[in-house]
């Protein structure tokens, strides 16, 4: 499994890493996802093979209409 960070503005508490976690998990091929607003970051891993785009995830966060992501 591979893994990959954003960087992730907007959050400010939990409840905001829920809901990153949640836009990211919805994406094809992504095995888990952990945000941390302290840090402003979020860390996506990914399933064996799965060949998911970097831009997808951040379009991911972005779609949320709450957060900015840039990998």
């Amino acid at each position: 499994m591979s893994t990959v960070e954003l960087k992730v503005k907007g959050m400010t508490c939990p409840h905001c890493e829920m809901r990153v976690r949640k836009a990211l998990e919805a994406v094809e091929g992504v095995e888990s996802a952990e945000a941390d607003h302290k840090a402003g970051k979020a860390t996506v891993t990914l399933k064996p093979g799965a060949g998911v785009d970097k831009q997808r995830l951040v379009d991911a966060v972005n779609d949320t209409e709450l957060y900015t992501a840039e990998a």
